[in-house]
C-alpha cells in the first residue's frame, strides 16, 4: 500500500465533500453515498490482479463499446443528450468507464504487438470509442479520450511518422462531417466563441462568460483562508460538479486551493515513480491512469480559472458525479495494487 497515494486520494475526496456541501447542501448526503461507492471501487481495484485486467483488456473495451452504443439508443440526459443510464436513483455514464478501458486496451496492445507494430487497428478502436462519445454529444470527453490515446501511443514509443500518418488519415476521413456536427450540436462552437470573446474582454457577463466570471468571483471572495463550510457561495451553475474547484476554494481559501493542486501533483509524482519501477505494458497502465486523473484535473481547474473553454469535464475524486467518482476510485485502487506489487516483488513482468 502506498500511503502517499492513498492519503492524497482520501484528502481529495474530503475536499470534494466540503465543495459539494458549500455549493449544494441538500446534495451532501447523496455525495457521501457516492464517496462510499468510490471507496468500494478503490478496494475493488486494489483486489484485482493487474495482469488479469491486462489479459481481459479487449473484453473490457468491447463491453464499453457496447455500453456506448446502448446509451445512444436507450440512454437519457438533460437537453436531449444521451449520456446516462438511469436505474432508479442510480445514474451511470459509460464514457467515464471508457477512459479506464482505453488505458488497459492500449497497454495490452503494446504488450502483445510491440511498439513498432502497425497501429491502425488500435487507432480505429480508439477513434470509435471517442466517436461514440462525440455523438452523445460530449465533445470535451471525446477530445480527452483522443488526447489520452495519443499520449499513450507516444509514451509507448510508437514512431512519430506512424502517428502523424494515422492522425492525418483520421482528420481527412472526419473533416467532411465536421460542418454537420457543429451545426447539429451548436453548443460546441458557441462555447469556443464565448471563450474567445471572454479572453478578448468582449463577452456578455450575463451570457457566455457568466459561469466563468461567477467562478472567478468565488475564487476572489475566498481570500487566503476561505469563508468556511457555512459561507454563502455566489450563484454558480454546476458549482457542485464541473465548477467544484471554485466551491472548494471558496470554503477553504487560496491556501486550500494550493493544497488541492499539491495533492494532484503528488498523485502525478507517485504514478510516474510507479511507471518507472514497472516494465512493459504495466508501466503504460500506471502512466495512463496517472494521466487520466491528473490531466483531467488540470483541464477542469483550467476551465474554472478561465484559462480554457467550458468543457463540462468533472474534477476526479472531487466532483459530485457518481460515475466519475466510481471510475477515478477504481483507477486509484489499481495504482495502489501496482504499488504493492512493486514493493512485494520488485519489478513486475508482463506475460501474455
Amino acid at each position: 500500500m502506498d500511503p502517499v497515494l492513498l492519503l492524497s486520494s482520501l484528502l481529495l475526496m474530503a475536499f470534494g465533500l466540503l465543495g459539494v456541501g458549500v455549493a449544494e447542501p441538500d446534495l451532501l448526503q447523496g455525495h457521501l453515498l457516492r464517496v462510499g461507492s468510490a471507496l468500494g471501487a478503490m478496494a475493488l481495484g486494489f483486489a484485482l490482479p493487474p495482469m488479469r485486467l491486462l489479459q481481459g483488456a479487449r473484453v473490457l473495451l468491447g463491453a464499453t463499446l457496447v455500453l456506448l452504443v446502448l446509451v445512444l439508443l436507450v440512454g437519457d440526459g438533460p437537453g436531449g443528450v444521451r449520456r446516462w443510464f438511469y436505474l432508479g436513483p442510480v445514474a451511470f455514464q459509460p464514457s467515464e468507464l471508457a477512459k479506464l478501458a482505453l488505458v488497459f486496451y492500449l497497454a495490452s496492445f503494446v504488450g502483445r504487438k510491440g511498439h513498432d507494430y502497425p497501429i491502425v487497428g488500435a487507432a480505429i478502436l480508439t477513434a470509435a470509442t471517442a466517436g461514440l462519445v462525440l455523438v452523445e454529444p460530449d465533445f470535451a470527453t471525446a477530445l480527452f479520450l483522443l488526447t489520452l490515446g495519443g499520449l499513450l501511443f507516444v509514451l509507448a514509443g510508437v514512431p512519430w511518422r506512424r502517428l502523424v500518418v494515422v492522425s492525418l488519415a483520421g482528420v481527412l476521413a472526419l473533416s467532411p462531417f465536421s460542418g454537420y456536427y457543429f451545426a447539429r450540436f451548436s453548443y460546441v462552437s458557441e462555447r469556443f466563441a464565448g471563450f474567445l470573446d471572454y479572453i478578448q474582454g468582449e463577452a456578455n457577463p450575463s451570457q457566455a462568460a457568466y459561469q466563468v466570471l461567477q467562478a472567478q468571483k468565488a475564487l476572489v471572495l475566498a481570500g487566503p483562508f476561505g469563508q468556511g463550510p457555512g459561507g454563502e457561495l455566489p450563484h454558480l451553475p454546476e458549482a457542485h460538479n464541473d465548477m467544484v474547484f471554485a466551491s472548494v476554494v471558496f470554503a477553504t481559501g487560496w491556501l486550500g486551493g494550493l493544497v488541492v493542486l499539491f495533492l494532484y501533483f503528488l498523485l502525478f509524482l507517485r504514478g510516474l515513480s510507479l511507471a518507472l519501477a514497472l516494465k512493459g505494458p504495466l508501466s503504460l497502465v500506471a502512466l495512463g491512469l496517472t494521466l487520466y486523473l491528473t490531466l483531467q484535473a488540470a483541464l477542469n481547474i483550467g476551465v474554472t480559472m478561465g484559462f480554457l473553454p467550458v468543457t463540462g469535464v468533472p474534477l476526479p475524486l472531487v466532483s459530485y458525479g457518481g460515475s466519475s467518482l466510481l471510475v477515478s476510485g477504481l483507477a486509484v485502487g489499481i495504482l495502489l495494487r501496482l504499488a504493492r506489487e512493486v514493493r512485494a516483488k520488485g519489478v513486475v513482468e508482463w506475460s501474455s
